[in-house]
């Protein structure tokens, strides 16, 4: 298990990273499947939608999605979703300050979402020893456990 401290925080571990993710994805469904569902569309047009083949307007809603997520949660949570429910946060990899301000958090999961439909930038975490991501390495962040007094 990985120990390693930066800034006087314990970086976040893979696996809770993952998990943060996975969470914070299935809420997201969850949401979007309510969203088909009062504007009248079946179950079955959610699951097609999903399985559609790849198309630039995904890159485009991926990078709008990461966008506003960011923008919004950063300054509230000084991460998204996932790590506030799991009590990890993001923060600067140079200077260890808090990475809160919405555009710097519309920037990174902006980044997150639209290297996420690549399958390299996704796994780079399994390998890299600060368990950071390719959008973590571009950004200059780190995710990490919040202190007790937090």
């Amino acid at each position: 298990m990985n120990e390693t401290k930066t800034h006087g925080y314990k970086l976040a571990s893979k696996g809770k990273r993952l998990i943060a993710s996975l969470i914070e994805g299935i809420i997201f469904g969850i949401i979007i499947l309510g969203i088909y569902l009062i504007m009248g569309k079946s179950v079955s047009e959610f699951w097609a939608d999903l399985d559609s083949d790849f198309e630039f307007l995904d890159i485009v809603y991926s990078l709008v999605t990461g966008i506003i997520i960011g923008a919004i949660f950063y300054p509230i949570f000084i991460g998204n979703l996932g790590h506030r429910i799991f009590n990890i946060k993001v923060i600067s990899e140079e200077t260890g300050e808090d990475y809160k301000k919405p555009e710097k958090g519309a920037i990174r999961e902006g980044l997150k979402h639209v290297l996420g439909l690549l399958l390299i930038p996704s796994i780079w975490i399994l390998w890299d020893e600060k368990n950071q991501n390719l959008y973590d390495k571009i950004t200059k962040t780190l995710v990490v456990e919040k202190n007790a007094n937090e």
